[in-house]
């Protein structure tokens, strides 16, 4: 290990230990840091802002978690993060979607730490900032002890975006394209969950996972559903809203006044998501942005054509017309028509799955996002 890193690693969540979601990734993450660093011989922390239930991912690592606000807000946070710095000896800190600049870096060095890595997921597209903005912008960020060292990037889109947009130093920017573990469909659970949500067998099953939040726009895959009942109402199309979340009393609400009940189920949070994609047809993802989705990826790995907007940071994995379509951002017309043209040709939906398939089960694997992750990390410890 490099000498000047000699000492504890501290990871720290931006959200509460029983957060669920795509916080699996990141505690995958955690652990293979904790591992690589205890290997070196020194410890590893995990700050939580606040500790509720911890995983069994977490609880069976090394790992000491701990409930620390970090960045701080006040005084009194900062006091405590200062002497646990101090006290266990921190010299590296891997942050989740944290600021690439932040003048609390500063205090932090002082403390003693050595490097920050930011690991950022954000989503959303931003457009390059030019000209004297720019330009000082860029200048600013030059500055090592109130930036980062390395900022993990989800995808090469999102490099792109760091640089055009946050100016950040190309050398300090390192993709580690987020992956998953292929989605494994087995027949013996199919016939039992669908008749648990009372699908017939001839229906089509259009899906979409995530957070019921505005940004995931299931508003605006509720709309689809009236447009094609409106359009097609022969079609026997049933639209599975997994994920739960703040949008849910709007979206029940919009359910009930179109009359969608029997058409659009909003099933909440599940542990059983993967399942629920194989039992599935169809795949439409409405978010406003992403960082690199991994639902996207698990719709594709569970053989799904995928419908997308038009919008690049949610379509960068769908290639049009081989593993699924980009349609223009909230035009529900199109969705319909892709949606009915699904319905109706098994053939197309067929191929259109097996290549998503294909290409993320090749493309996108956990594994080689482990193993850039490892990458990075070993060359700080060199």
């Amino acid at each position: 290990m490099n000498r000047q890193y000699e000492g504890s690693l501290l990871m720290v969540s931006n959200y509460p230990s029983d957060t669920a979601y795509a916080w699996w990734l990141m505690e995958h993450f955690w652990v293979t840091l904790s591992r690589l660093h205890d290997s070196a011989g020194f410890k590893s922390y995990l700050a939580y802002p606040k500790i509720n239930i911890l995983s069994e991912i977490v609880i069976n690592t090394s790992i000491t978690p701990v409930e620390l606000t970090i960045p701080w807000t006040n005084s009194e946070e900062y006091a405590q993060v200062k002497c646990f710095i101090s006290e266990n000896n921190i010299r590296l800190i891997y942050f989740t979607d944290q600021p690439y600049r932040s003048f609390q870096y500063i205090l932090l060095r002082l403390r003693g730490v050595k490097h920050i890595v930011i690991h950022d997921h954000t989503p959303g597209d931003r457009p390059p900032v030019k000209g004297v903005k720019g330009f000082i912008k860029a200048t600013i960020n030059k500055i090592p002890w109130i930036t980062a060292d390395k900022i993990l990037c989800v995808s090469a889109l999102m490099r792109q975006r760091n640089i055009l947009n946050a100016r950040i130093p190309p050398r300090k920017c390192v993709v580690v394209q987020n992956g998953i573990q292929p989605v494994i469909c087995t027949p013996e659970k199919y016939d039992s969950l669908r008749k648990s949500l009372e699908l017939q067998p001839q229906s089509t099953v259009v899906v979409t996972t995530g957070r019921a939040h505005p940004y995931k726009r299931f508003d605006f895959i509720i709309q689809c559903a009236k447009k094609l009942r409106d359009t097609a109402p022969d079609l026997d199309v049933v639209f599975l809203l997994v994920g739960g979340g703040p949008a849910m009393p709007e979206l029940k609400k919009m359910v009930s006044d179109n009359g969608l009940e029997k058409s659009v189920r909003l099933l909440g949070f599940r542990n059983d998501t993967r399942d629920l994609l194989c039992i599935s047809d169809i795949a439409l993802h409405a978010a406003l942005g992403e960082g690199f989705s991994l639902s996207i990826l698990e719709y594709m790995s569970a053989g799904l054509p995928v419908l997308v907007p038009d919008i690049p940071s949610v379509s960068q994995a769908i290639t049009q017309g081989k593993t699924g379509f980009i349609y223009p951002k909230d035009d529900c017309h199109t969705v319909a028509l892709l949606l009915k043209d699904l319905d109706i040709d098994f053939k197309l939906r067929t191929r259109l799955g097996n290549n998503a398939k294909s290409n993320v089960d090749s493309r996108y694997t956990l594994s080689a996002c482990t193993n850039q992750f490892i990458e990075l990390f070993n060359k700080i410890h060199e």
